[in-house]
């Protein structure tokens, strides 16, 4: 059983472990981190479905278009491309995301690039098909269009 003074010294002991525990804020790092999209990984269909930003972003470079293969015409409706994960790249001091596709059976003659802003209201593309030539879309600043052409 114990005394009253043994009782006493507890309780202070007890309630400073308890207003520690309370005072110390959560680790803001791990939540930030976790709340923050990653910008690499990521597979161009599943991001085209998931965020209306980029699948509108894409589809303001796309829609209307001529001269463009058909495969590319159609990635946003169809995903019947080759995807590779995306990678982030720092531009310009910048976040951005990085995608290449391809058509399939067909990559070493028709493939694509195509970087989003971090949030994905701005893409640039290139095209690089051997029978339609290279095309550009969206106005690439020029940091911007050597990570396109890059391979």
């Amino acid at each position: 059983m114990r005394t009253g003074r043994q009782q006493r010294a507890s309780s202070p002991v007890f309630l400073l472990a308890l207003f520690t525990a309370l005072a110390v804020p959560p680790v803001a790092t791990a939540t930030a981190t976790a709340a923050e999209p990653s910008l690499s990984g990521n597979f161009l269909p599943a991001v085209i479905a998931g965020s209306e930003p980029h699948r509108q972003s894409l589809v303001g470079l796309i829609r209307g278009k001529p001269g463009l293969p058909a495969w590319v015409r159609n990635m946003v409706s169809r995903d019947r491309y080759v995807a590779l994960a995306s990678k982030r790249v720092e531009i310009e001091g910048k976040s951005m995301q990085l995608f290449a596709a391809c058509q399939p059976g067909n990559c070493a003659a028709s493939a694509l690039r195509v970087l989003y802003s971090a949030d994905g209201k701005r893409a640039v593309l290139r095209i690089a098909d051997v029978r339609l030539g290279t095309i550009v879309l969206g106005e690439p600043k020029p940091a911007e269009l050597d990570v396109l052409a890059a391979d």
